[in-house]
Order: C-alpha cells, then structure tokens, then sequence
C-alpha cells in the first residue's frame, strides 16, 4: 500500500533539515547555510552543505543528500517507507503496517533480540532465577530506574534456555546463529546458549535497534566480558555503544567522552554525564574515527585507572589526534573505573572531574613518559620527537603555545627548540584564496539560463516544454533534468527545490543545486525565452546564414554559374527542411 502524498509531506514540513543533520554531524554557519564534513564519504574538508531555506543538503563532493527523507534513508540505509515511518513518529504521524518495507533478513535477527532483551530483563527484574543478579546490580549503586531504561537483563545459567525460549517462539535456530544469541557445535551441528549465567547488557546500534549484546559473569568466569560475535548487524568497527542516546548530548556540548565499560557507562548516565559512549572493547577502527570527526571536535578519554587502561589511552589519543580531533584526558585514579570512582566520591564530585580535570593528551603523554626520558638519553630524544610530532595535530595556536612552554618546563629544553622541530601543519587551503570556478562553454550557460528560466516559472515552463528537445538542451544533464520538470510540475505548482529532489537523482540533483542557484531576472518573459529557445536550437543561426547564402546566390545569377546557384540553391533546401517552424 503507498503512503499518501499528504503524510509523506507533512513529515517532511513537520521535519527541519538542519536540526536532522546537526545530529548527524557537527555544522558550522556559513551565510545563510550550514557546512560539516559529509557523513556520506571521507573527507578532511567540509563539502556537505545544509540550506535551511530550502530545506535540502548536499555534498558537492560525493553528489550525495537531498530532502530530508533522501538524507534519513541515505544516512540510516532504510527504505522510503521506513524514512517516513521513523520521521513521522516524533510527529505524531503513524504510518499503517502495511504501508512500511523493510529489509526482512536483518530486522529478524534484530527481533529474535528484542525477543530475547525483554525476556532476560523480565527474568532479572520478576523472578526468583534473577535475584541473585539484581542485588548484585543493587549492591554496585544502580537503580531501578536506570536497570528499566537500559533494559538489562540476566540469562540464566542454563545450557538451552535461550535456544529452547526462541524455539518455541518460533524462532529459526539457525536464525538465532546468524544473530549470535546461541553457538553451534561444529561437529554434530547441535545448538547451545552462548551467554549462561551472565548480566545482559543490550547494544544499540545507531538508529536505537538492539543488535548485540555485552555480557558480563558474576561468578569470576572468564571472559570478564563477553561480546556478540561479529554478524550482520553486529561488526564491532561500525559500533559504538550509547550513540543512539548520547548523540543530542554530543552535539549540544560538541565532545565525546569515550570509555571502557559498559556498566562504567551505565553508572556514568546515572550522574547526568549524558555525552558519554563506549567502544566495542579497545579497539579504534577508521570507522571509529570517521564517526567521531563527524559528530565533535573534541574527545575525551576516561578509561580504568590501571596499566591496561593507561596504554590504551595512549594509543588510541594518538589516533584521534591524527584523525584530526582535539583530544583530552581524564585520569581515573590508580586501580579505579569510572563506576568505582562515583561509588567512593558520588555523583557531584564526578560531575565536577568531568568539568574540571581535563588534561590535553599530549600534556598527558609528556608526563607519562618523563620518567623514562630523564635517565636515558636515546629515550630523551625519542620521545621529544614524538611529542612534538604530535604538537603538529594541534590546531589551537593557544593551546599549542600552552603546550609548547609544558614541555619546555617539563623537559628542560628551552622553548625555541621545541618550536622549531615542530613539524608544519599539512598544507590546507587557505580561506583566504577560493578556486575559481571553471568558466564554463557559452553554449552551456546558455543551455542553464533556459533550465532555470523553466525552473522559476510552471506557465512558462508548460508554454514551452513542447518546444524542448535533446536538440535544445545538448547536454544529457540538464535535458534528465528537463524531464524532471515534466512529472515534477504536473503535480506542482510552484517549483521547491526540496521537493524536486525526489523526481531526480545523485549527480543530476548536484546540477540542479547549481541551475536553482543561477540568479536570473525576477520578469523573465515569453518573449525572452523563445529567444533563448530559437538560438540554442539553430533557428536564429540558420537565418543569418540564409541570408548570406541568398546573398551568394543573387552573385552566382549575375555572373551566370549555374553549377554554383545548383550547390546554394541545396543548401538553403536543407536549412529550410532542418528547421522548418
């Protein structure tokens, strides 16, 4: 069943282009637009633009956007029905079953957890198999508020529970395979728990579907944690726990605060930290960055208070920092988490840390590794190199002052030195010099001056759309676009950009974007458009060049030629059948 045209607009009018966006990407406000870098593909410099006017974005370098139904369905991978259904919802706009589509085989192995989620978390919360699991999660200062919003749960420390509870459901076995919820003896191909006896902890993805999960033993078994295996819609590069929800919180504060453990996540939540999100271990994939690039300029690292937690903080700042970000740490005392840390100080001490206590990653390098600097030479120099390698991420002049006279202090090395093996910043543009535009072939501005003439006026648009053909519009761009226009305006009145987005795609939306912006007279007339018209199809060429061949032909009586009044005579025949009027 289709959805009808008046619901499919109403989420669209009801929805702001740049407020779906900015929680997507971080925005800056150039004029009367917005830039980010484009969620779409990887780039260094901003290419996706946000008109709020419009009610378009677009990405001048992969070709990708559109309304806001074309960039939810792009950025979220959904259907149009699901765009509409997802959009429509904070509206108040529900869309009838049977007029959503999704891709079936993923949302099953999503259902099979949604299933399995409120089961574990009714067992956790109602029976006698989950007290043991509930004081354990009381005891550790989390509330029954906190439990019910993140839906944690217990699987019971059974061998077939999980397996027998989705068979009954009527649950494919080998479905519940694909999802990771139970594992496979290879051998005889028979299937068990996975996950027995241990704290279920949900993973959303980013569209807040649960996809996976993070399950943690209360009896000392290792693993500590165990993770979903990688599936379908569980790849742990792609992933990063709390973003469904945390996503408002980093875009309003413009910084990520990136942690270890889940249930440190949990605890954090509970202190109202709400820009706070976890990696699927410690592990820092492209993706990863990518993601965060988009969403903030900076990112603070809060990982456990022992070595393990230390080195990956010295890694994964590296990373970031390269990736571009500004990054900061926040150093949990020795031995302690984030959780423990709120249990010993509570809530308001962790809220003040979290404001108070954030250190630059490389004033936080130059500190952890002082201590092997200073008693060997070959380190010395080693690590002076590498930090002010690192000082050349640093796009703040403050800050890269700041931490510039830090390790001078540090170090004892006088401060010109350090400044001088800096290495320089990657060659940006500067924006002070734009390229210039190619200029392109009068034909050409010829052929968009007519389109966006089409473009701004329906009456005109219909007096002359009989008039254009591939002949008028050479350019196989702008006559797709032509043809556009044709299903577009008769169902419009008014040409919207917005609107016109859905009748056209990719690379020919990005010329239209340029057509729409071409500044033309506010009282273009008929009169002026068949000129355009008669000059670009040859009609007004054709006349001058009549007038000249019965010039020669006048000539060739005078003197006589008959082969030459044959030869001219033909050619003003085949001017006359080419453009006959």
């Amino acid at each position: 069943m289709r959805i009808p045209d008046e619901t499919v607009e109403a989420v669209k009018q009801g929805t702001d282009i740049t407020d779906l966006v900015s929680s997507y990407i971080k925005l800056e406000k150039r004029g009367r637009n917005y830039v980010g870098l484009c969620p779409f593909h990887n780039e260094k410099t901003p290419s996706f633009t946000v008109s709020p006017d419009k009610q378009i974005c677009h990405c001048f370098g992969c070709k990708k956007g559109g309304n806001v139904l074309q960039f939810y369905m792009e950025v979220e991978n959904v259907s149009f029905a699901e765009a509409v259904r997802k959009l429509g919802k904070p509206l108040g706009i529900e869309i009838a079953a049977s007029e959503q589509v999704a891709n079936d085989s993923e949302m099953q192995l999503i259902r099979i957890h949604e299933y399995m989620t409120d089961l574990y978390h009714h067992i956790l919360m109602h029976t006698k198999e989950g007290e043991g699991a509930l004081k354990y999660l009381e005891d550790r200062g989390f509330s029954g508020d906190i439990i019910r919003r993140e839906k944690i749960g217990i699987a019971p420390d059974m061998r077939d529970f999980t397996k027998n509870a989705l068979s009954d459901k009527g649950f494919s076995l080998e479905l519940a395979f694909q999802a990771g919820v139970i594992s496979r003896n290879e051998e005889n191909f028979s299937y068990y728990d996975r996950f027995s006896g241990r704290i279920m902890i949900p993973i959303r993805n980013h569209q807040g579907y649960i996809v996976g999960y993070t399950a943690r033993s209360m009896d000392g078994r290792e693993p500590k944690y165990l993770n979903t295996p990688e599936t379908s819609i569980f790849q742990k590069r792609r992933l990063l726990y709390n973003l469904s929800d945390a996503r408002k919180d980093i875009r309003k504060q413009d910084e990520v605060i990136l942690m270890e453990g889940h249930l440190d996540i949990i605890k954090v939540k509970m202190t109202d930290v709400n820009n706070v999100i976890g990696l699927m271990g410690t592990a820092l994939s492209e993706q990863h960055i990518q993601m965060l690039n988009r969403l903030a300029s900076n990112v603070t690292l809060m990982f456990d208070g022992d070595q393990a937690g230390q080195a990956a903080q010295l890694s994964l700042g590296a990373d970031l920092l390269e990736g571009g970000l500004n990054v900061f740490i926040i150093s949990m005392p020795k031995g302690m988490d984030p959780d423990e840390y709120i249990e010993k100080y509570g809530a308001e001490t962790f809220r003040d840390l979290v404001k108070n206590e954030k250190r630059h990653y490389i004033h936080f390098k130059a500190e952890h590794l002082l201590e092997e600097s200073m008693n060997n030479d070959m380190a010395f120099s080693n690590n002076l190199k590498m930090l002010t390698d690192h000082l050349r991420h640093v796009k703040d002049q403050v800050i890269r002052e700041r931490l510039i006279q830090h390790i001078s202090e540090l170090y004892k090395v006088d401060r010109k030195s350090i400044e001088q093996n800096v290495p320089d910043q990657a060659a940006a543009p500067s924006s002070g010099t734009v390229a210039r535009p190619r200029q392109l072939p009068l034909r050409e501005r010829k052929e968009r001056y007519l389109l966006r003439a089409l473009m701004k006026d329906r009456d005109l648009f219909l007096n002359f759309q009989d008039k254009i053909s591939e002949e008028v519009l050479t350019a196989p761009r702008y006559y797709v676009i032509f043809k556009g226009l044709c299903a577009y305006f008769d169902k419009h009145d008014e040409f919207e950009l917005s609107s016109f987005s859905q009748y056209i795609e990719g690379e020919y939306f990005s010329t239209a974007v340029e057509v729409e912006e071409l500044l033309i007279n506010e009282d273009i007339t008929t009169e002026e458009v068949n000129d355009y018209i008669e000059d670009l199809s040859g009609i007004r060429n054709s006349e001058k060049e009549k007038q000249s061949l019965y010039q020669q032909l006048q000539e060739a009586e005078n003197s006589n030629d008959i082969e030459l009044q044959i030869k001219l005579a033909q050619q003003l025949n085949e001017i006359n059948s080419r453009y006959k009027r």
